[in-house]
C-alpha cells in the first residue's frame, strides 16, 4: 500500500493521518515493526519528515509479538546508493570507544547497510558530533563520495534548536567570535586576525520565551567545532545540559542542542537537496532548577589575553 504526503509531514503523523481510527501508540509499533518503507530502506523513525508528495510504502506485519522486544535499527532519515543519514540520539558516541559497552552510531549503521546491501558494504564518517549532542548524522558509503562531503560540508546549511539558559540579550541576532583551536579539544578566544584563529559566526532568533530558559533556532553561517555551545556561552546563555561550557546545573538535563536539518549537494549528482526530522518529544522536558542560586559557572573557556 502506498500512501502519498499531501504536505511536509512527520512519519507518525502520516500513519495516523492515514489510519484515523488507530491510537498513537498503534500507530508507533507500526513503524517500530518495520511496516514502513521509505526511499527503499525500512524506516523506524517516527519523526522523519516527509516531504510533500513524497511516498512511502506500508507493509501488513505478519511476524510475532516477540519483535516489541527486540532493539529496533538506528532511525534512518535519508539512504541512497552513496549515503545514509541518521538521527543520533544524545549520549550515543559516533564512533566506538575503548571498553565501550554501548554500541556505537557507526557500528549500529554499518550493521543496518550491511544487513541491507551485503557483508562487503562498508561505512565512512562524514562529520562528528560530540556525544551528548544529537540529531542529523552523515555516513558515506565510500572513500571517495566520505573526501567530497567532508570537503563541502563547511558549506552546507544547517539548523539547530537550542534550549538556552535565560533570555538573550536580543530576540534575534548574529554573533560573531575569533577562535581557534588548541591541544586537548580546547578552544581559544582570540583577537581579531591572531594569526591561526578563525571568524565564526552563528545567527539565531527567539521562537519561544519560557520563565528559566528560551527556545531558539541557530543557523551557523561557518564551520568550527563546538562553535555554537562556546558563542551562546560566551554572551552568558549556555545551552541547557551543557556540562562544558555551561553552568554548573542542580538538575540533570540531556544537552538541548539539536541538529533539526542539513541542506547539502548530493556528492554525486550535484543536487542540492534537504535531510530534515522534527524534534523528538522529550527536547522540550527541562528539569528544574537549572542551575545554583549563586550561578556558580564552570565555563571550561581558556582565553588569550594578548597584547
Amino acid at each position: 500500500m502506498r500512501i502519498s504526503a499531501k504536505d511536509n509531514i512527520s512519519l507518525l503523523n502520516l500513519v495516523l493521518e492515514t489510519f484515523s481510527d488507530i491510537s498513537v501508540s498503534k500507530a508507533k509499533k507500526i513503524i517500530i515493526y518495520g511496516c514502513i518503507s521509505y526511499r527503499g530502506a525500512i524506516i523506524k523513525s517516527p519523526e522523519l519528515i516527509i516531504g510533500k508528495g513524497e511516498e512511502i510504502e506500508y507493509t501488513k506485519y505478519s511476524g510475532g509479538k516477540h519483535i516489541a522486544r527486540e532493539k529496533t535499527d538506528v532511525p534512518i532519515l535519508f539512504e541512497d546508493e552513496h549515503l545514509v543519514a541518521v538521527i543520533k540520539p544524545a549520549g550515543v558516541s559516533v564512533d566506538a570507544r575503548p571498553n565501550e559497552k554501548i554500541k556505537s552510531l557507526y557500528a549500529l549503521t554499518k550493521s543496518y547497510v550491511r544487513r541491507k546491501w551485503g557483508i562487503k558494504q562498508n561505512l565512512f564518517i562524514v562529520h562528528y558530533p560530540q556525544t551528548d549532542e544529537a540529531g542529523v548524522c552523515l555516513f558515506a558509503k565510500t572513500k571517495k563520495v566520505q573526501e567530497i562531503l567532508k570537503k563541502t560540508f563547511p558549506n552546507t546549511k544547517r539548523e539547530y534548536h537550542a534550549l538556552i539558559v535565560s533570555k538573550p540579550k536580543h530576540k534575534n541576532d548574529k554573533l560573531n567570535l575569533w577562535l581557534k583551536n588548541g591541544s586537548k579539544n580546547r578552544i581559544f578566544l582570540e583577537k581579531p586576525q591572531t594569526e591561526g584563529a578563525t571568524l565564526c559566526s552563528i545567527q539565531y532568533s527567539t521562537i519561544e520565551n519560557f520563565d528559566n530558559y528560551t527556545h531558539i533556532l541557530i543557523t551557523p553561517q561557518t564551520y568550527f567545532p563546538l562553535q555554537i555551545r562556546f558563542i551562546l556561552s560566551h554572551i552568558g546563555n549556555p545551552i541547557v545540559g551543557d556540562t562544558r561550557f555551561g553552568l554548573r546545573q542542580v538538575s540533570y538535563n540531556w544537552l538541548k542542542l539539536y541538529c533539526a536539518s542539513i541542506q547539502l549537494q548530493h556528492p554525486i549528482t550535484g543536487k542540492k537537496f534537504k535531510i530534515e526530522t522534527s524534534l523528538p518529544n522529550t527536547f522540550m522536558k527541562v528539569n528544574l532548577p537549572l542551575f545554583h542560586e549563586k550561578g556558580e559557572n564552570i565555563l571550561e573557556i581558556e582565553q588569550e589575553n594578548k597584547e
